[in-house]
Parts: C-alpha cells; sequence; structure tokens
C-alpha cells in the first residue's frame, strides 16, 4: 500500500507545473556563469557585421553562433550535433546561449552553413582569439618575460591506408637563403667563388644536357605520401609512434599557462622549419627576454636568428652523437682568436673551405704532421684530418652555457608545468587529440576559437576565485 502510494506521488510530480526561470535552475558556481561574468562577448557583433545583410530574413545572434563552438571545445564534445543534442535537455546549455526554456535550438548544421557561406575566406577566427587575448593582457595577467614554445601532432580526418606517392619540388625559405647569401660572402672573404646553382664545382646541383654539353640547374626534389581523403594534411612519422596522416600545431604560453601563440601545419613539415615563420610572426611583438623550447629545435639556424633578435633561447641537453674516442671532435679545441682547432698534439688545423650547409671545414695535412706519435691512430687511413664547425657554433656555445646555468635549469623544468600541460589539458578535455575539419586553414580558423575556449576557461576560474577570495577577506 506504502509502495503504490509512494508510486503515484511520483508520477503525480511528474506532471505538476512550477513558475520558474531559466536563470533559477543554473547553479551559482556553474562554470558557464563564471564565463558570462568574466568575458563580454558583444564584440563578437563588431567582427562579424560586415557578413551579414540588413535585408531578408533575421540570421540567428553570432553571439550565440560563437558560443555554440565555444561550449563545443569547453565540454570536449565529438562533434557541433552532440552539442545541439545536450543543448536540449541542459539548462545551462540553454542560459548560456540565450534560449528560453523551452525555445527551439538551432540545427546542428547552422554553424558550418555560416562558416562555408561567410567566414571560411575571413579571419574573424584569428580575430577572436586575439581580442580574448587582449582582453587577458590589458588585466596584467599575462608575463611574456618567458615565452614556452613546443609541437603537438592533431590526428587528421583522414585514412593512412588512402594515399599516393607525390613527387614535389623543394623550395629553399628566405631563412635558408640568409644562409646561403652568408656562406658566400665567407668564401669570398677566403678568396673563394661563391656557391651558385650551376657550379660545375657542385655536382649535386647541376646536370649536363648530353645533346648540347651545356650546364643546367638540378631542380631538387622529394617524394612524399598525399592522403586522398584531406592532401593538405601531412604523413607523421616519428620513432615508434603510429604513422599517420596528422596536423602539427606550434604552440607557445607564457610561465603563467596563457595561450598567446599558435599556428597548425601539416605533420610532415619539420618543427625547425616551421619554427622561424611562427617566431617572427607570432612570438616577436611580444618581445619576450628568453624563449624555451625542446631539442627539436635545436637547429643552429634558430639559434642565431633568436639571438640576433636580443633573446636568449633555452634548449635541452642533448648527448652527443657517436663514439667519444681519442681523437674525435672533442678532443680538439677551437682556438677562437686565430680561427682555428687544435689537435692533443698542438698541431693546428686551419679553416680550408665551408659546405654548402653551413659547415667551415679546418684540415691538417699529413705531411703537416710530420712524426706526430698519433698520426696512424688520428688519421688513420687519410690523408687529411678534417673537423667541421659550424657558421653559427658560438650561437650554439652561448645557448649550452645558458642551457647550463642554474636559471636555465630551473627555467627549463617549467616547461612541464606550462606549455606541457596546456597540450595534456587540451588534449583530455577539448577535444585536441584529433580534428575532424579537412584543410590547413578551416583547421587554423577551428584551432583558434579551441585555444581561445582555453584562455576563457582559466580567465573565467581564475576571476572567480579572486572575487571569492576578497569576500572571504571582507567577512573576515
Amino acid at each position: 500500500m506504502y509502495y503504490e502510494k509512494s508510486k503515484a506521488q511520483i508520477f503525480a510530480d511528474k506532471n505538476q507545473l512550477e513558475f520558474v526561470s531559466l536563470d533559477q535552475m543554473v547553479p551559482e558556481n556553474h562554470l558557464l556563469r563564471k564565463i558570462e561574468e568574466a568575458v563580454d562577448f558583444t564584440f563578437i557583433h563588431k567582427l562579424t557585421q560586415d557578413y551579414y545583410s540588413d535585408f531578408g530574413r533575421p540570421c540567428l545572434d553570432t553571439i550565440t553562433l560563437f558560443k555554440i563552438a565555444f561550449l563545443n571545445y569547453l565540454y570536449g564534445k565529438n562533434s557541433i550535433r552532440a552539442t545541439i543534442d545536450e543543448t536540449n535537455v541542459n539548462m545551462a546549455f540553454r542560459w548560456f546561449l540565450n534560449l528560453t526554456l523551452t525555445g527551439e535550438v538551432p540545427n546542428y548544421s547552422t554553424f558550418s552553413q555560416n562558416y562555408n557561406r561567410r567566414y571560411k575566406d575571413t579571419d574573424v577566427f584569428e580575430r577572436i582569439f586575439t581580442v580574448i587575448l587582449t582582453k587577458i593582457i590589458e588585466k596584467g595577467l599575462v608575463d611574456d618575460s618567458i615565452v614556452f614554445i613546443d609541437g603537438t601532432n592533431i590526428k587528421a580526418n583522414a585514412n593512412k591506408h588512402k594515399s599516393i606517392k607525390k613527387v614535389v619540388r623543394v623550395i629553399a625559405d628566405k631563412y635558408q637563403k640568409e644562409l646561403r647569401e652568408e656562406i658566400d660572402e665567407f668564401r669570398e672573404y677566403n678568396g673563394r667563388d661563391k656557391y651558385n646553382d650551376k657550379d660545375e664545382d657542385n655536382p649535386n646541383n647541376y646536370t649536363i644536357n648530353e645533346e648540347t654539353g651545356e650546364v643546367e640547374e638540378r631542380i631538387e626534389t622529394k617524394t612524399i605520401t598525399v592522403s586522398k581523403t584531406d592532401d593538405e594534411s601531412g604523413m607523421f612519422v616519428k620513432g615508434e609512434h603510429e604513422r599517420m596522416f596528422a596536423y602539427v600545431d606550434q604552440v607557445a604560453c607564457d610561465k603563467n599557462g596563457w595561450i598567446v601563440a599558435h599556428e597548425a601545419n601539416p605533420a610532415n613539415m619539420h618543427d625547425s622549419k616551421a619554427f622561424l615563420p611562427f617566431f617572427e610572426n607570432k612570438i616577436l611583438p611580444f618581445k619576450p627576454e628568453i624563449i624555451c623550447v625542446d631539442a627539436g629545435y635545436a637547429s643552429s639556424l634558430i639559434i642565431k636568428k633568436v639571438q640576433y633578435e636580443g633573446i636568449r633561447i633555452i634548449l635541452p641537453y642533448v648527448r652527443p652523437k657517436g663514439r667519444d674516442t681519442e681523437f674525435d671532435k672533442r678532443k680538439f679545441t677551437y682556438q677562437m682568436e686565430i680561427d682555428a682547432y687544435q689537435c692533443p698534439n698542438k698541431k693546428i688545423l686551419e679553416p680550408m673551405n665551408i659546405t654548402r650547409d653551413g659547415y667551415i671545414q679546418y684540415s691538417i695535412s699529413k705531411k703537416e704532421c710530420g712524426n706526430c706519435p698519433f698520426i696512424k691512430q688520428c688519421m688513420k687511413k687519410y690523408t687529411t684530418k678534417t673537423i667541421t664547425r659550424h657558421l653559427y657554433e658560438d650561437c650554439k656555445e652561448l645557448a649550452k652555457t645558458d642551457r647550463l646555468s642554474p636559471e636555465g635549469k630551473a627555467i627549463y623544468k617549467l616547461r612541464k608545468e606550462t606549455i606541457e600541460r596546456k597540450f595534456a589539458e587540451g588534449k583530455e578535455r577539448h577535444g585536441l587529440r584529433y580534428t575532424r575539419y579537412k584543410g590547413l586553414k578551416k583547421n587554423r580558423d577551428y584551432r583558434s576559437l579551441l585555444y581561445a575556449c582555453m584562455n576563457i576557461k582559466k580567465l573565467a576560474l581564475l576571476l572567480s576565485k579572486r572575487a571569492n577570495l576578497e569576500s572571504h577577506l571582507q567577512l573576515t
């Protein structure tokens, strides 16, 4: 009897009518409330007003439109459709999107249709990220004296078994051309001719026309694997990791964990090649004192470029490759005053040539070694002993000094609390592990919203914590 009465009462409770507001149904300490208090989203109207007409059927409010994407990334949903399905039953989502308690929820295709018709050829997404970051900077929360930079692979929406091989031309970027100019200056200073693309002394860079006998430029090419599904992604190959089509995000954050810059590239572009354009366009405007990177960026060209901008670079320790022997390079001492190497038996190796990659060759002949007791072990079967040193080796040695200093060691340890933590958070909670979008431009756009979302969440939680602390101090 008691059970039947309770059961009837339960069913009656389901059908009863109550006067409630949507605001009452969202807890006071809900994350979305904190976000709404921390960020004024009306700036989206100004960024998007030029892409809509004053005539015709009224469109969905653009703040609501972009908030749908923010919810998608904030809660790590697999798709916009999943976010819309959740909005139908989640009162906090409705409250955040400015929808009524029983109002119709936008169709899941609304955002993608707006992107294809209005935003795909614009910089609106990047500007949204920039506005959010600017607001954080204005609050004095960003400390850009030290910037941490790293790359992470994002699995592409492409089947690795559906691919073709393609031969592409290798084009030297402007940074490699700058290095080539310095190499030519070095050769000219030492009485040698400049390298050129049709130099017969460089067989790797020319061909001989069999009919005319003329020297012709050889176009450097390489074979790459291209996806049939997303041809702008790249095949990711690294150690024991799974081979897959992917994109690689270059991301920079300050020591407080605020994401200050990002850029997406195909995964077959090495970090060291993608770094310099990213550094020049996105990092230099912040004018940091120090940047901290991992071993993938330990390139002489990168180190030189960063240091010439007056910025210190912190790199990890990399163990020297090769077997440590009695007469390898590590046993020869560089004499900076005379620009030469000294062997263990006090013989001098002078600079003789420079390679196209920028390595100066210091050599000594067997005749000059005379009756050296170590000549057999040192020379072996060769007639000369050659030691190489990069044109920017002094920059690498300065970076090594920074790396081994107590300050350098302390800064490098902060990577796990800053950039590595941001990647872990993004992949575990905000859908950064995979991408659903095809094409480089689309991935860059949507990643701008994702990283803006992570900054918004961090800002909202920080300001809420400060407000609670202030109210607690006032009460006490």
